[in-house]
């Protein structure tokens, strides 16, 4: 049965439902909000608050980390910043960074006179892991100047060169009077 079949206006009972009380303040509402209100004046989510503000922190982190000045060696090995830790321990950070029982880390802060290991090669990480005569149980094959970042990233990644690894920072950390010479 059509509307059209009862004349010009439909018997009471058959008023089309979108012409309710409700739904007509409901559509006078929608009508407002369109024409008076600015929509970048309406209150945003807490978790979008959240979320913008995380994404702008990290990226001006970012922005230090890639621009900084310290950091450099780690800067290769993880360019990117991020909430996650990298999952290495106390001794694979100190080799990473250098910043352990090495006499040219030492030398830097004028804890030594020299930055030299006792068999006279200057005494950073990559010497200890690759020639020192002192830590030859421990010792990785010596990467060649191009691929230092990549031997580096491989020693990282695999769990057997990561053992290795803390043993012989373990190794330096112990027996550090042995390795290093006298200061004076």
């Amino acid at each position: 049965m059509a509307i059209n079949d009862f004349g010009s206006s439909p018997p009471e009972g058959l008023t089309p439902r979108h012409r309710s009380r409700g739904k007509e303040c409901a559509d006078q509402l929608a009508k407002e909000a369109i024409t008076k209100v600015n929509p970048s004046l309406l209150p945003k989510p807490f978790s979008y608050l959240k979320a913008e503000i995380k994404s702008t922190a990290l990226s001006i982190w970012q922005d230090n980390w890639d621009n900084g000045e310290a950091g450099r060696s780690t800067h290769d090995i993880v360019p990117r910043v991020s909430n996650k830790p990298v999952g290495w321990n106390r001794e694979e950070i100190m080799f990473v960074t250098g910043h352990g029982p090495f006499p040219s880390y030492l030398l830097r802060f004028n804890l030594r006179t020299h930055d030299s290991c006792s068999c006279g090669e200057k005494g950073d990480p990559i010497h200890y892991a690759t020639k020192c005569p002192f830590t030859l149980s421990w010792h990785f094959q010596t990467p060649t100047v191009s691929l230092k970042l990549q031997w580096l990233k491989n020693i990282l990644t695999n769990n057997l060169s990561r053992t290795r690894l803390r043993l012989l920072m373990r190794f330096i950390c112990d027996e550090n009077n042995l390795i290093v010479e006298d200061n004076n």
